[in-house]
């Protein structure tokens, strides 16, 4: 209802029709200050008209106090309160906050219209929400003429079931821009908005709207969120857990006001401690907690609480004995805990490990079950990689838990305590698994100090300085000067972890053999979104991307004899892009030697300037891309993999967004272009792949190859050009060959190719060496790396 155009009932008027709209109307809202006009739905009556004719249908929710505007699947409503209209003139925003109406495993969709014209013409933002996973899908939408087009994407963690989110789409000139929950994701409209009104849209599902406000673009909303982690807690009845908040108006840098509540008392109690969310269990159960300005309920986050029976630790010591890793003294402080059964362990639902320091029975540590964030990076350093995982998982008889990064002091006795719920049915030395408690005398001491010198160790079982990848990383983050060169060799073994180096120099990581040391996890779009970044503490939500290996401000890295593969299989997971690498240094230098990258999906990802000498990289969608400099990829296998989601596609091998036209872009030299079988077990379809495809803007498109073996899963056209191009775009500008082979050394047929340029040998020679190829780097300076 308009604040513009509504008067009090109290409210006297000559008006007959004035008399009839107090009758049928509440009082009017107090819209916030940004908002030219809102309604919360608590009238008696609504002003909403579906479209197409009739009256929406408000719903009081359930104990809640509130009612609802709830929309059956395929339904859309505008207002039929001319104020509204005004309102949405212009630049404007449209915001609301909604819910799936009911529960189900069926997808779910419903758009925010900021304009809308008829079915068939409209532009707004969509969330896209498939019960069941963690991840969401935000997306700005345009329908012309009857043809939806997706212009952009952002990945959101998923509210749980009966949680608000809060989204806001607005249009500004020609950009387009949503909020969910305070966090944007924008882009230019292709094509002008059409005239019209404000929506509202269950395009999939039934839905319930509330709280819809209309106002003038230009003001952010502001954001709540835990800080550097997910939007779901655990912890079992009788604990009282600390969560830090991110909570910052839309200038980013104003506290809000908090208020905490939770949807079951009687499962948690919940409070708000400055920035901090303070819940304690008090039974075992799930339910909602919602944490909002204390002023304004459209500023607010939704956390899925799971609260696990009260913690159980018994455990018979003698029985235990020899079960336990690590025990004893001079252990590595990166180690992981191991736990062997009789039998391969089934994980419950809910349980937790405990880590305490001896001394004073102080807690270090707490490892639950499910999906925990991490911060990796050395403990004090500024920003750290927050990414969601599992930290408990099984290896053959072997409950595996990885502590969070940085936790444990070197000189120090540790005590671990496990939750009996951590494997309910799981038997040791014959008897049943009772937890381990503090009598069963699970201790280890840390070694004495911190190694020293230039050259470090990493075995996963053997003499070494360190356990794991990343604990070597955190040291030569926290104890090595910048500039000064370090090494860190690692023994051959499988070690299941994700890396960050940052603001560290001169890094080689040298692998005993590249098959023999693989550096891998499972790790994806789905499972935490975007390319990625290190976050400072006070941060909000999980933003360490989906790489396997993410370095940012590094620059002369090396990587050498090793393996990263992150194992992702694209027809299982919600979000298929998982870079194995992402080096993220728009200035810096990578050097790969005699090394291997496995993915489906954007398996490479880089910036700044990359070679690749005598590697693999094997995927199958733009598994070579990057906004970079110039990368070469010299004598190198180039290895497109089937397709687990579209066996009978091929992909594409690179998608170039080179920030620099004067730069060299992608450049292949002497290398291979393979195929064979991806995670699937399916091959390629002979002339399914392709050499490259545009990125989405078109621009950028620097991609050569030069002497370049070329097996018969490449199409003979070559270069994929897309079917619609936008105005001003060059896609394909920059794609060129020279010397073209088929896998036997004979001179390719290249009549066929539709776009991109047979180069001369005077052009080819600018990419025929490293020299030449790196000439830009340093403002002119160069580069020539050596193997």
């Amino acid at each position: 209802m308009s604040s513009q155009t509504r008067g009090k009932r109290a409210a006297r008027t000559a008006s007959i029709a004035a008399l009839l709209i107090a009758a049928t109307c509440a009082p009017a809202l107090a819209c916030p200050t940004a908002s030219a006009w809102c309604d919360d739905f608590e009238a008696a009556a609504t002003t909403w008209r579906l479209d197409g004719g009739g009256a929406v249908r408000l719903h009081a929710e359930t104990g809640a106090g509130n009612r609802v505007l709830l929309l059956a699947p395929g339904a859309a409503a505008r207002p039929a309160d001319p104020a509204a209209h005004k309102a949405a003139t212009g630049e404007t925003f449209v915001e609301a906050r909604l819910r799936p109406a009911s529960l189900g495993e069926a997808p779910r969709r419903a758009v925010v219209l900021v304009r809308y014209a008829d079915p068939r013409n409209w532009v707004g933002a969509a969330v896209n929400i498939i019960p069941g996973r963690p991840k969401m899908a935000v997306e700005l939408v345009q329908m012309r003429d009857g043809g939806l087009t997706r212009l952009r994407q952002m990945g959101h963690d998923t509210a749980p079931p009966g949680g608000y989110q809060t989204l806001r789409v607005e249009l500004a000139r020609n950009e387009l821009a949503a909020w969910l929950d305070g966090e944007r994701v924008s882009v230019a409209l292709p094509s002008p908005a059409p005239a019209g009104g404000p929506a509202l849209l269950a395009q999939e599902g039934d839905f319930a709207f509330d709280d819809l406000r209309i106002g003038p673009a230009g003001e952010k909303p502001g954001r709540i969120a835990l800080a550097q982690r997910s939007a779901g807690i655990g912890l079992h009845a009788g604990e009282t857990v600390r969560y830090p908040l991110s909570a910052l108006a839309g200038d980013g840098a104003t506290p809000l006001p908090l208020a905490a509540a939770i949807d079951d008392p009687a499962l948690a109690q919940v409070a708000v401690d400055g920035n901090t969310l303070v819940v304690t269990g008090r039974r075992a159960g799930n339910a909602v907690v919602t944490v909002s300005d204390a002023r304004d309920r459209n500023v607010a986050t939704a956390i899925g609480l799971k609260v696990g029976p009260a913690f159980a630790a018994a455990g018979d010591a003698a029985a235990l004995r020899g079960r336990l890793a690590p025990a004893g003294a001079d252990v590595q402080p990166d180690t992981l805990l191991r736990i062997r059964f009789d039998a391969a362990p089934a994980l419950g639902s809910s349980g937790s490990v405990r880590v305490y320091r001896a001394a004073d029975r102080s807690l270090v540590d707490v490892i639950r079950l499910g999906e925990e964030a991490d911060a990796i990076g050395p403990r004090e350093a500024a920003f750290k990689r927050v990414v969601r995982g599992s930290p408990i998982r099984v290896d053959g008889l072997d409950a595996v838990i990885r502590l969070h990064s940085d936790r444990l002091d070197y000189g120090t006795e540790y005590l671990v305590e496990v939750d009996a719920g951590l494997v309910p049915d799981g038997r040791i030395g014959g008897q049943a698994f009772a937890g381990i408690g503090q009598a069963a005398g699970w201790r280890f001491r840390t070694r004495a100090q911190a190694p020293v010198g230039r050259e470090f160790t990493v075995d996963d079982d053997g003499p070494a300085d360190f356990r794991t990848v990343q604990g070597a990383l955190n040291h030569v983050m926290r104890a090595v000067p910048r500039a000064e060169p370090v090494t860190i060799r690692i023994a051959n073994g499988r070690y299941e972890e994700l890396l960050y180096l940052r603001v560290k120099d001169n890094v080689r990581l040298h692998g005993e053999s590249r098959d023999g040391v693989v550096i891998g996890a499972v790790n994806n779009d789905g499972v935490n979104p975007g390319a990625g970044s290190g976050q400072p503490a006070s941060s909000p939500a999980a933003s360490g991307g989906r790489s396997v290996f993410l370095a940012e401000d590094a620059d002369l890295l090396a990587l050498d004899r090793l393996t990263v593969i992150n194992r992702t299989v694209r027809v299982k997971s919600f979000g298929g892009q998982a870079e194995a690498l992402h080096y993220s240094s728009d200035r810096g230098r990578l050097r790969v030697v005699d090394a291997a990258f496995w993915s489906e999906q954007d398996t490479i990802l880089v910036r700044g300037y990359a070679w690749f000498y005598r590697s693999l990289i094997a995927g199958n969608v733009d598994f070579i891309w990057g906004t970079n400099r110039a990368a070469l990829f010299e004598e190198s296998e180039i290895r497109t993999v089937g397709d687990s989601a579209q066996p009978k596609g091929g992909g594409y091998i690179v998608q170039a967004r080179t920030v620099d036209p004067n730069e060299a872009g992608f450049v292949f030299l002497n290398s291979r272009l393979t195929h064979g079988p991806g995670p699937a077990g399916n091959d390629v379809p002979i002339g399914a792949a392709w050499l490259a495809r545009p990125g989405p803007s078109g621009q950028g498109d620097k991609v050569v190859f030069i002497h370049t073996r070329m097996d018969k899963h490449i199409a003979p056209a070559g270069w994929s050009l897309p079917k619609v191009i936008a105005p001003g775009a060059q896609p394909g500008a920059g794609w060129a060959e020279f010397g073209s082979m088929d896998l036997d050394g004979k001179p390719l047929d290249l009549s066929q190719r539709t776009t991109g340029r047979i180069l001369t040998p005077e052009h080819a020679a600018r990419y025929t060496s490293r020299a030449r190829v790196f000439a830009g780097y340093g403002d002119g300076k160069g580069w020539n790396p050596a193997p």
